[in-house]
């Protein structure tokens, strides 16, 4: 009679639980909740503007007075552009580029000939700075190279050479067309678009 009362006790048990199960749905169930600790802000900040100096190119359009040229009457001007490209390197846009400008002409008189050929090679370094609007470029220009005034005439032969470097520090604003210039030169700034 023991085990029967048990087992009555069991069964009226069960049924009760199943009841209650089926009577409320599905068993609840209860997770613990941690202790809220904020909600994390992300704080988005605008992207920089691109800077002006980023992928930049273009040329230096040189014009060097070759003074023995003006003499006779020819072509006083050598003229040519040196390309440069700026390229970004830890966050700074440096300035590099570089090429040749020559010249060369002859007078023919009837007492003979004055010619006069110059070679000059040129190297750009420096830097690209400063936000949209006021960004300029800071370089140093060096010219390499030399000159030669030949005379040739009856009775009478003479060369004149030169030879030098000459490096001059520039600063143009961020525009084509900019320029500077100075004793027998004038350079100008042009920008690839």
């Amino acid at each position: 009679m023991k085990y029967e009362n048990r087992f009555r006790w069991a069964l009226l048990l069960g049924t009760a639980i199943i009841f209650l199960i089926t009577s409320c749905g599905s068993p609840a169930v209860i997770t613990p909740t941690p202790t809220p600790t904020g909600i994390p802000v992300i704080v988005l900040s605008p992207t920089p503007p691109a800077s002006p100096c980023q992928g930049l190119s273009g040329a230096l359009e040189m014009q060097v007075l070759v003074g023995p040229a003006e003499v006779v009457g020819l072509e006083p001007l050598a003229v040519g552009a040196i390309p440069f490209s700026v390229v970004s390197e830890g966050g700074a846009y440096i300035v590099t580029g570089g090429g040749p400008i020559s010249y060369q002409d002859v007078y023919t008189a009837e007492w003979g000939t004055y010619s006069v050929s110059m070679n000059l090679e040129n190297r750009i370094n420096g830097v690209c700075s400063g936000p949209e609007g006021s960004a300029v470029l800071d370089i140093s220009l060096e010219s390499s190279g030399n000159q030669m005034v030949e005379v040739r005439s009856e009775g009478f032969n003479g060369d004149y050479p030169w030879e030098g470097t000459h490096v001059r520090e520039l600063s143009f604003p961020l525009e084509s067309g900019a320029s500077a210039a100075g004793e027998g030169w004038v350079i100008n700034l042009i920008l690839n678009p």
